[in-house]
């Protein structure tokens, strides 16, 4: 089971339903920051959800915890070897990295071999697109 070493996380409000260990986004500006799933590989992440968030719980007034900074826990696409550039896929899991996306960090621990599997990822957000 993988582990998270991270140094800074922020509490925000939730725009829509979130599931842990993926990738989050700025949502649509507001008085308050929301966040949002990722959509896109080319995203500008936030970090990295620690819970999940439902619509029910939204409305309810559950917020987001998001790690931003450090070593954290995020759900894999498939393989991904430590040592490897990390970057969103467009559901907000970690793929590796290839041109055209932005790397967000590198797998430091427990390297996926499925689908689903959750890897240590050092975050280095916000992360440039890979030439």
């Amino acid at each position: 089971m993988a582990t998270s070493n991270f140094v800074l996380g922020r509490g925000f409000d939730a725009q829509g339903a979130l599931v842990r260990n993926r990738f989050v986004k700025a949502g649509a500006a507001a008085a308050d920051p929301l966040v949002t799933p990722v959509t896109a590989v080319t995203d500008v992440c936030l970090g990295v959800t620690e819970y999940d968030v439902s619509a029910a719980e939204i409305l309810k007034g559950k917020g987001a915890s998001v790690q931003m900074v450090g070593i954290v826990k995020v759900e894999a696409t498939g393989a991904i070897a430590v040592g490897g550039l990390v970057a969103p896929s467009a559901n907000g899991r970690a793929q590796p990295a290839v041109a055209t996306n932005r790397v967000v960090g590198v797998c430091v621990g427990h390297p996926a071999t499925n689908a689903g599997d959750v890897i240590d990822v050092l975050l280095g957000l916000p992360g440039g697109i890979l030439a």
